[in-house]
């Protein structure tokens, strides 16, 4: 439900002179956006190990800001090295036309990234995605907890997206609900140019509309959209913002410092997660155990039901205000869990009535982010951090691989004990990009697993997904990892809970039952990681699944 002071503004913006000054913005704001995004590299942009950029802040000034005579001398004694330290320019970027008066709020840090990737797609299809606000949502469900467009108005072509303006808020976040989010008011404009190329531009509006919640402020962001020579779409993602770090976590000033947490490169490769799973959709394939034959409807449903339980991890771990998370009183061992509690009150297809609770907690590892997604992901290794599977037999035995990296993945497994016997069914999803990894699943009974197998309604299926999500630890400013093997791992579970009664109390007895969930899966991948570092037999834990002996079934 929109909040009233968006239906407020909602109405303010259609106001003469606001509506005009809005435009004129936007327009400054596409043509600073297409200029930092087909500029050539070096200087204003520089080269980051992990393929994606970092802005100059001088050469940025020198391009876009109304520099003084006093201030250039600063830069070119900076340039020749003839002065030792350079001051903040952090005061000095108000004087870019598009954010004056902008930037007047103290603390805040400036992050500014690009990055770029070939997607096999349309132009005007990814035009589409950005511009249709519930889409974009969606496809950026592990990004953005929430979104509110206030209202449009257009100067193009009518029926189409070149020339729409919306305005609206948004909020952001990452996979962790001790990290605040992020949330800010800014305009979203849509111009088609000649040759099929299109760009989409975010720019702030707190100086037009002032937001007490507001601690993100939107520098000229978006992406230029440009067909490719082979056939494609060349997208180039450029995100520029000020944001308030003051609220962090130690643990992820890094990470969000270096522009890794919220850059480019994180939203570049949530798009193209979202259309290499466009693809994987209308498969006719999937790598299957011998006799286990599950038709492509089947295989959409199972598709459809990782993808809510994706969806639905992402959000339950997101620090939004909608999520009524509460911090547990620390116990001996000084973990800091929070819980959440889902009292279902009307009931639904896929959310029966009655309790649920959802609880977190975040670790540092000193192991490096790939390694740990294998391991957590991996069959081999499943028994050796889930509790529940400590004497049961894993085996993956389908799995369908939802991008060009063969752990990237949907699986199912199959959990048996000494007789040959199955105990459980898992769903799990994997996915890795340069900023996060996450492992997801959720235990289904045979009966669920045959109503999905013939392509039934994923929506009717009951599933809490439970998992991990991974993040870099031990960053630098500039995103580079001191020695690379540091990982922060939050591991959330979503159980039912029958004890809890009410919104605002979980008993003592589910407070022991969640801290021993949390200590003995913490203890168990601790005990498992120390072990295979003192061997050094990390090689069974990073097979690559898709090198297995499995056929291929229709």
């Amino acid at each position: 439900m929109p909040r009233a002071s968006d239906l407020l503004l909602g109405v303010s913006i259609f106001g003469e002179p606001i509506k005009t000054k809005i435009i004129d913005r936007a327009n400054s704001a596409m043509e600073e956006l297409c200029r930092l995004g087909i500029a050539a590299g070096e200087p204003i942009w520089h080269k980051h190990k992990d393929r994606y950029e970092i802005l100059d802040d001088a050469e940025y000034l020198k391009a876009f800001g109304r520099v003084d005579s006093t201030l250039m001398d600063i830069i070119r004694l900076a340039e020749v090295g003839e002065l030792q330290a350079l001051p903040s320019f952090d005061s000095c970027r108000n004087m870019n036309p598009i954010s004056t008066n902008q930037c007047s709020g103290q603390g805040l840090q400036i992050e500014a990234t690009r990055d770029m990737e070939l997607i096999s797609t349309s132009p005007v299809s990814v035009a589409e995605l950005l511009m249709d606000v519930n889409q974009w949502s969606m496809t950026f469900h592990n990004i953005v907890s929430r979104a509110t467009v206030l209202g449009s108005f257009s100067d193009g072509v009518e029926g189409t997206y070149d020339g729409k303006l919306h305005v609206m808020t948004a909020e952001f976040h990452l996979p962790s609900p001790v990290i605040p989010t992020r949330e800010c008011c800014f305009a979203r404009y849509c111009k088609k140019f000649p040759y099929n190329r299109w760009a989409v531009v975010d720019v702030s509006l707190e100086d037009f509309f002032p937001c007490a919640t507001s601690n993100l402020r939107k520098r000229p962001s978006g992406c230029v959209i440009l067909p490719a020579d082979k056939g494609g779409t060349q997208v180039i993602w450029v995100e520029h913002v000020e944001a308030d770090h003051s609220q962090l976590n130690d643990l992820f000033k890094p990470l969000v410092t270096s522009g890794l947490a919220f850059g480019a490169a994180r939203w570049i490769a949530s798009i193209v997660r979202h259309f290499e799973w466009s693809d994987v959709l209308t498969a006719t394939t999937l790598a299957a155990d011998a006799g286990v034959i599950i038709p492509q409807t089947g295989r959409t449903s199972f598709l459809k039901l990782a993808d809510r339980m994706m969806r639905k991890f992402c959000a339950n771990l997101s620090a939004t205000t909608s999520n009524p998370w509460m911090r547990l009183v620390p116990s001996h061992n000084s973990m800091d869990v929070r819980v959440m509690i889902d009292n279902n009150r009307n009931g639904g297809t896929n959310n029966p009535l009655g309790t649920s609770v959802v609880f977190s907690t975040t670790i540092w590892f000193r192991v490096s982010p790939n390694r740990l997604f294998n391991f957590l992901r991996h069959e081999k290794s499943r028994n050796e951090w889930d509790i529940l599977s400590k004497t049961l037999f894993i085996q993956e035995f389908a799995c369908l691989v939802t991008s060009k990296h063969p752990e990237t993945r949907v699986s199912l497994l199959r959990a048996s004990n000494s007789k040959d016997k199955t105990e459980i069914f898992y769903l799990q999803e994997s996915y890795a990009d340069s900023s996060a990894s996450y492992v997801i699943y959720a235990p289904l009974d045979e009966s669920a697993l045959a109503y999905l197998a013939k392509g039934s309604n994923p929506d009717k299926v009951i599933a809490y997904p439970s998992g991990f999500a991974i993040i870099p630890g031990g960053l630098h400013r500039n995103g580079d990892q001191s020695n690379g093997n540091e990982s922060l791992l939050t591991i959330s579970f979503h159980l039912l809970d029958k004890a809890i009664t009410n919104d605002g109390a979980i008993p003592p007895e589910s407070v022991q039952t969640i801290y021993g969930i949390l200590t003995d899966t913490v203890t168990a991948i601790k005990d498992a990681l120390t072990y295979h570092t003192r061997h050094n037999n990390w090689a069974q834990d990073e097979l690559k699944n898709g090198s297995t002996n499995k056929n291929f079934s229709m």
